[in-house]
């Protein structure tokens, strides 16, 4: 179903670029439209945490895929391509994009969604090992790619996290079920656990402190909602979550590895590591799979044969 409410700063963008289709003197009902099958992807933007300069055509094939999974004809997920490729025009034009990643891209048939692009354990091990901890936001920053590399969280996993939920002592971390995802109990790396121990007797506390220390300008109780008190990754300014803090994490990621995209990116690495040394029911209970058909798609002896069927069917006619 097509979501008409978006995020402030999705409708912030989506205004800007309705104001364009009225400019060029689109039909009023085509506006509606194409601005709300954009808004779809900005907003999955927004939750991979990227900046839509950065898009690539294998995230737009991303997207086009789970749209797929989350029931979308092909015919629509052909509208909502030709949406993001008006916006990007749009971009492009206002200077704002290079490339328009969503060019040529019209699905046929059906979608299989391969990993691609997988980063291997000692690119994934680099990236949290070469992270420099210089201050309280860098360290808050270490102990989130651990959980992302060692645990393959997502996103929404780290945002929903509480202190309670951290079993130092066992060296274990509950995390509950977000979305999709299954609730599980997974183990702590030593390292991970020196990390976490320390930001939550000492960095979390200053953050915490900072946030809600009263100074000229800010609004009184701005930020002492009991949600956010109790969430164990605070941001460091006004924001009640912490994606624009994940989306210049990313930043800092890409200048360590070039290949970095994503957290998802991360998440589908760590997983297919797993199956290389576990077996299959218990990396469907580590990644919080609800189906075994979710995990198999990572066997690493499976991508090949998934691969050679992507060329014999390939679900992309390009122009």
């Amino acid at each position: 179903m097509i979501k008409y409410k978006f995020a402030p700063a999705v409708q912030a963008a989506l205004n800007s670029y309705q104001t364009y289709l009225q400019q060029e003197q689109y039909a009023k009902n085509y506006i509606r439209q194409n601005s709300n099958y954009a808004g779809i992807f900005l907003e999955w933007v927004e939750e991979a945490s990227l900046a839509v300069t950065q898009v690539s055509h294998a995230d737009v094939l991303e997207f086009a895929d789970q749209l797929k999974q989350n029931g979308y004809s092909i015919r629509l997920i052909n509208r909502v391509m030709l949406a993001i490729r008006y916006y990007f025009t749009w971009l492009a034009q206002a200077g704002q994009a290079a490339h328009n990643p969503a060019a040529g891209i019209i699905l046929k048939g059906t979608i299989r969604h391969v990993p691609h692009d997988l980063l291997t354990k000692p690119e994934l091990d680099a990236l949290y090992e070469s992270y420099a901890i210089t201050d309280e936001r860098t360290h808050r920053n270490k102990v989130m790619i651990g959980l992302m590399v060692y645990q393959a969280l997502t996103r929404d996993e780290l945002q929903t996290l509480r202190a309670e939920h951290l079993k130092l002592r066992e060296g274990k971390i509950h995390v509950p079920q977000t979305g999709r995802l299954n609730s599980r109990l997974l183990s702590l790396e030593p390292h991970q656990i020196l990390d976490l121990q320390e930001y939550l007797l000492v960095i979390r506390p200053n953050i915490l402190a900072e946030r809600m220390a009263e100074r000229p300008g800010r609004k009184p109780d701005s930020y002492k909602a009991a949600e956010d008190i109790h969430r164990l990754f605070i941001s460091m300014n006004s924001l009640d979550d912490i994606k624009n803090s994940l989306l210049h994490l990313n930043y800092a990621l890409r200048k360590i590895n070039p290949k970095y995209k994503h957290g998802m990116q991360v998440r589908q690495s760590v997983i297919t590591e797993w199956l290389k040394e576990k077996n299959l029911r218990t990396v469907q209970y580590m990644a919080g799979h609800r189906y075994i058909s979710s995990t198999e798609r990572y066997k690493t002896n499976n991508l090949e044969d998934l691969k050679d069927a992507l060329k014999k069917f390939h679900p992309l006619k390009l122009s």
